[in-house]
């Protein structure tokens, strides 16, 4: 029964990670109908904008048929949102390895370099006063522009580093190898073997959410290049209260990709550090038992 529902748990939030980023994705593509009265805008002038064009026949479409075949469209909608979510999911994971490769593999390196240089010359007593105290000023900006530009989260929290040596050095005692000491290898024996012991672990749960906000920063870095850009070819069609509010409509979807960037990458540390928490916890499982 509790393997039943464990089953039924994953499923769901699969599902929920697939169904619901497809949806967004799709509502933000038609959102911009929200802004522009689709009806009052010249002929001559859609066909000259593709994206206008384009929500024109779809704004079309969906009276059409959301009038006389609700229940149809709304399952044509569900499959949609969940194809949709397939890609959203792929994409999202091409994005971040690319980006990774461009930041942290790249540009950051350099700029560190730069970065701990000016240091060193500027402050050449790092125990002055000043020194710390401009330290502790400057930290949370520090931490603000590493939370943008770094793509690539670690698969565990620093300080439970020994942790992983520990199970590295049981996994060699007990296999009679030399395991590989790589992050990805641990996560996967230990997901056989929490599934093969009944471990209860939070890590399916980690890797749902962390699926869910990675798909989600995509989504919203997409909106806000897709607003900046619709904003532009649109401008004097856009209704008066929508230009009231346009810095808010092109600043929101720029924070919602910030705080899904921020939270994808925590899950994913969550999760990494969840299977090595549950590998630790068996290797060791006699000696913590005894103690």
């Amino acid at each position: 029964m509790n393997d039943f529902f464990s089953k039924l748990e994953n499923f769901l939030f699969d599902i929920l990670g697939l169904i619901l980023p497809g949806a967004i994705f799709l509502l933000i593509l038609l959102s911009p109908c929200l802004f522009v009265d689709m009806a009052n805008v010249p002929p001559g002038s859609v066909d000259k904008s593709v994206i206008l064009s384009a929500l024109k026949t779809i704004s079309n479409i969906l009276k059409i048929y959301w009038t006389s075949y609700p229940k149809s469209a709304l399952t044509i909608a569900t499959i949609l949102a969940y194809l949709m979510g397939h890609t959203v999911k792929v994409f999202s994971r091409l994005k971040y390895e690319f980006l990774a490769a461009i930041f942290d593999e790249g540009l950051n390196k350099p700029v560190i370099r730069v970065y701990t240089g000016l240091r060193d010359r500027v402050f050449r007593k790092p125990s002055s006063r000043v020194y710390l105290q401009l330290k502790e000023l400057f930290k949370p900006f520090r931490t603000l522009i590493e939370y943008v530009f770094t793509f690539s989260p670690p698969h565990h929290f620093k300080n439970d580093g020994v942790l992983k040596q520990n199970c590295l050095d049981k996994l060699n005692t007990r296999l009679s190898i030399d395991y590989p000491d790589d992050d990805r290898s641990i996560t996967k024996i230990s997901g056989v073997i929490s599934n093969q012991e009944n471990i209860k672990t939070l890590g399916p749960f980690f890797l749902a959410k962390y699926n869910l906000y990675r798909s989600l920063s995509l989504i919203f870095l997409f909106t806000t290049l897709y607003y900046i850009y619709f904003f532009k070819v649109a401008y004097i069609f856009i209704a008066p209260a929508s230009h009231e509010i346009s810095t808010l409509i092109l600043v929101s979807p720029a924070i919602l990709w910030f705080t899904f960037h921020v939270k994808f990458k925590r899950y994913w540390t969550l999760y990494g550090d969840e299977r090595l928490m549950s590998l630790f916890y068996f290797l060791n499982k006699k000696k913590l038992n005894e103690s």
